[in-house]
């Protein structure tokens, strides 16, 4: 597929900014064999990330019906598993290989429909989740070639295609590709004739080079643009992608550090949707980084309101509370996490974190062992520290 063929699926109207991020290091065929996939996730079996890396085994083996049912395990474990999500949206256009060009020409047939919407909902929450969520696994329903080869007018022309190493995780590669085609003057009239897609790609591959004010300047371009053409013709408005990126450019300002200008553009992202839940969870982390944790508190709890399925809200809005002192309401909280998604295992440590704040040493016992018989391998120092606590209880 080329370059733009890729472009138009990628930027579907309801799917505009979903598959793009990165799981910082996964390739689709891992390196274990599906014997060892398949011990270490049972092995840890409440680690989101081992059910994940079983999946791809099975995906590799062409067992579509095993991946889905792992990855659907792994996002039950950790509802914002972003790979998880991104993985489901993707994994229809495995199972059905012409799925994308039926998708591009308007052909679906009527009994993937569905599933080609669901496939568009999973892929947008893997977005809000981490916008920055691996790429990698569009190689395994197009892989792009590094070298492109043309003849025009009867010369042969060879390029690099920046989307091979975008799906290979090369991002200062697939930036220095994509900055080539990028105006050496960077004000708002040259960039007006920066196709989005080129201004999309070049943002997100700064963005995972941590070159933030790159990418802002590329995103506020497009925030611009979404805006533009929705008081231009109202019956072509395009909400949900302009609050995409406006929702995205917080998060870079978020991550620069620029907080001041991060809050109000999260504010607006939330008045253009009230169910953009992950903008509450954002403004809490800001506002708990700052020591501003009545604040936090609020967010958090908006959080759990506007999606009340998501246990794990639960979980970061309890740990808020105990944070802030409020260790009644922290209690309650995070044993609703818990009852929620009995499988979730950093709840029980909080709460017996919490406990243990109350003095009701017995209680947070119990916690701090729920939670070491839960917790996933990988959560060295927290497993590290429940066992501190609990020798201090003894």
């Amino acid at each position: 597929m080329t370059a733009h063929a890729k472009l138009a699926v990628i930027f579907a109207p309801t799917a505009a900014l979903a598959l793009l991020a990165p799981l910082a290091g996964q390739s689709l065929a891992p390196r274990e064999s599906l014997e060892e996939l398949t011990t270490a996730a049972r092995r840890d079996s409440n680690d989101a990330a081992a059910q994940y890396l079983l999946g791809l085994g099975f995906w590799n083996k062409q067992r579509y019906d095993d991946a889905e049912r792992v990855f659907r395990l792994a996002v039950a474990i950790e509802p914002r598993f972003a790979p998880g999500w991104l993985a489901l949206g993707v994994l229809p256009f495995a199972r059905r290989p012409k799925l994308r060009e039926e998708q591009m020409k308007g052909h679906v047939p009527e009994d993937w429909k569905e599933t080609l919407a669901e496939s568009e909902r999973s892929i947008r929450r893997a977005f809000l989740v981490d916008p920055l969520v691996d790429l990698r696994i569009l190689s395994s329903v197009d892989r792009a070639r590094r070298w492109a080869v043309r003849v025009v007018n009867g010369r042969l022309y060879i390029s690099q295609d920046p989307f091979a190493f975008l799906e290979e995780g090369q991002y200062r590669l697939a930036f220095d590709l994509f900055d080539a085609d990028m105006p050496s003057q960077r004000d708002s009239v040259t960039l007006s004739s920066v196709p989005s897609p080129l201004l999309w790609y070049h943002g997100i591959c700064a963005a995972h080079l941590n070159l933030y004010t790159i990418a802002i300047h590329d995103f506020q371009s497009l925030l611009d643009r979404a805006l533009a053409r929705e008081r231009s013709d109202s019956l072509l408005r395009m909400p949900l992608a302009t609050n995409d990126y406006r929702y995205l450019l917080a998060l870079m300002y978020q991550r620069e550090a620029d907080w001041l200008d991060a809050v109000p553009l999260y504010r607006a992202a939330l008045e253009n949707d009230l169910g953009l839940y992950m903008a509450h969870l954002q403004l809490a982390r800001i506002f708990a980084a700052r020591g501003m944790l009545d604040s936090a508190v609020i967010e958090s709890r908006a959080a759990v309101v506007v999606n009340p399925e998501d246990p794990s809200l639960l979980l970061e809005h309890g740990a808020v509370l105990m944070a802030a002192g409020q260790f009644t309401a922290a209690e309650d909280t995070l044993r609703r996490s818990m009852e929620a998604n009995s499988r979730e295992s950093q709840a029980p440590y909080f709460l017996g974190v919490t406990l243990q704040a109350m003095n009701r040493p017995n209680e947070a016992r119990d916690a701090f062992e729920r939670f070491l018989s839960l917790a996933p391998s990988r959560l060295t120092e927290k497993i590290a520290e429940a066992k501190r606590r609990l020798a201090m209880l003894q």
